[in-house]
């Protein structure tokens, strides 16, 4: 189990968040991105999640619509997660590049469910 946990560290990177610091942190205010395809968003997702898929053509425009909507603010944490915590962990870096210094990998769906997460679909 130590080795999961530190592989899992790695795979967050410093801007990671386990799942379970994640649901002791969040705030309903603080958005949380699903950055997996559509259909896996449908397959469930963390209640309150937005889906944005990193794959999708649009994804930095939908990044610009929901802080343009003020959804997103480069002063407040946002959350993201995938189905592993790869592309939650290239999503976190787009928006700290962005600006979004409070962008945080919070790995993969399995491991939030695990942690206790509520999942709807």
């Amino acid at each position: 189990m130590a080795l999961f946990s530190f592989l899992s560290k790695l795979l967050r990177g410093p801007h990671g968040l386990a799942p379970a610091e994640f649901l002791t942190r969040r705030e309903p205010a603080h958005p949380v991105l699903d950055v997996r395809t559509p259909g896996e968003f449908a397959q469930g997702h963390v209640k309150g999640a937005i889906n944005v898929d990193i794959h999708g053509p649009d994804f930095a425009a939908a990044v610009d619509r929901l802080a343009k909507k003020g959804t997103l603010k480069a002063d407040q944490p946002v959350y993201l997660y995938c189905r592993s915590g790869a592309r939650s962990g290239r999503a976190a870096r787009f928006l700290r590049e962005r600006g979004y210094g409070e962008a945080y990998n919070v790995g993969g769906l399995g491991g939030l469910k695990a942690a206790g997460a509520e999942v709807g679909r």
